[in-house]
């Protein structure tokens, strides 16, 4: 990519931010930096970039806006879900018009991993004659109220199936039974148009299943790395250590040393642990996540107090990369990020 797409974008970070308007423009810089073919496969006309060369790009794009970097990620995952699929059908259809960006989409999968799991499934599905009848709540979705379907997951209705079964579709956000919500008044990232979708009695027929009915449908993703969401985290940390960069101070050069230096090694612990060559503790995975989460918070509440009362009016940066942290507590958290990313707050120095 170009510096100057970046550039642009990380300018337009702080509009997008005041005004909650999609955006529109990053996007479209992006596509000319041909972002909307890396996760498409070449025989599809995309570029298909290995998982942790796509997710680095995410840290970078990250560094200039976390609201654009998201609704990239969540555009890709869509892709990568389709890719992932056995319905060939809907792959040879729908892939080669995401590497020509015409159109888009998101994913709505956080009621089958991270959302809504006390209780009865969020969002389920009732075999008939005619295919699946779903009903229920899609908790989440990015860019919902902008895409033209929601590669979406629900549990199907049988008590009895122990684990319970999954089908895995892409929803047309213009089906009849589908209402979206107006996007949700988030405090950070409201250019995401991050939303809820409820479902009456919606027909998928068996044509448009991308996987399933099986336990897990989520499992045969290809385009994933371990810690994916900790790269966003990474690039939270490089736009922060900017900001301190950027004042003149010796506390500021001080405070950027240190924050660069610890970030570098945390950095370095990420990258060793999605490598597929380095035999690693899966259980370290929600520590490290919690440390990005944990450094990410630190470094851009550094940045508020560098700036002292100006940090706190409407448009400094440095409030609004602090607003952005809070969202890493709750993006695509299972409970034991949460749990290392509470620990590791509670604990004093």
């Amino acid at each position: 990519m170009e510096q100057l797409h970046l550039t642009a974008i990380k300018h337009r970070a702080g509009i997008y931010d005041a005004t909650g308007n999609w955006p529109s423009e990053d996007l479209d810089a992006l596509a000319l930096a041909g972002a909307m073919r890396w996760a498409v496969p070449k025989e599809f006309g995309g570029e298909e970039l290995s998982p942790l060369e796509l997710h680095l790009r995410y840290e970078w794009i990250a560094a200039a806006s976390v609201s654009t970097a998201l609704v990239l990620t969540q555009r890709d995952s869509a892709v990568g879900l389709i890719d992932a699929s056995e319905n060939t059908t809907l792959r040879a259809e729908l892939l080669p018009r995401f590497a020509k960006n015409e159109m888009f989409a998101t994913v709505g999968i956080a009621q089958l991993t991270t959302s809504h799991q006390s209780g009865a499934p969020a969002l389920r599905a009732r075999r008939e004659s005619d295919g699946w009848h779903v009903s229920g709540l899609i908790p989440w979705a990015t860019g919902a109220d902008r895409s033209r379907f929601v590669v979406a997951g629900a549990v199907i209705d049988e008590p009895e199936t122990s684990p319970p079964r999954q089908i895995l579709f892409p929803l047309s956000t213009t089906w009849n039974g589908v209402t979206l919500s107006v996007p949700m008044p988030l405090v950070a990232l409201s250019s995401s148009h991050t939303g809820s979708i409820t479902c009456e009695d919606v027909l998928v027929e068996d044509r448009c299943v991308l996987a399933g009915p099986m336990p897990n449908v989520l499992g045969g993703r290809k385009k994933t790395v371990p810690l994916g969401q900790a790269f966003i985290a990474l690039g939270l940390c490089r736009a922060a250590i900017e900001l301190i960069d950027e004042h003149d101070s010796e506390l500021a050069r001080d405070a950027s040393k240190s924050f660069q230096a610890q970030l570098l090694s945390l950095r370095d612990k990420v990258l060793r642990f999605c490598d597929p060559a380095t035999s690693l503790d899966p259980a370290d995975g929600p520590m490290l996540r919690g440390a990005c989460n944990e450094l990410a918070l630190r470094i851009t509440h550094a940045a508020v107090a560098i700036y002292k009362g100006t940090a706190l009016m409407r448009g400094h940066p440095a409030q609004r990369l602090a607003r952005e942290a809070l969202f890493l507590l709750v993006w695509s958290c299972p409970n034991p990020v949460i749990d290392c990313t509470v620990q590791m707050l509670s604990t004093t120095c």
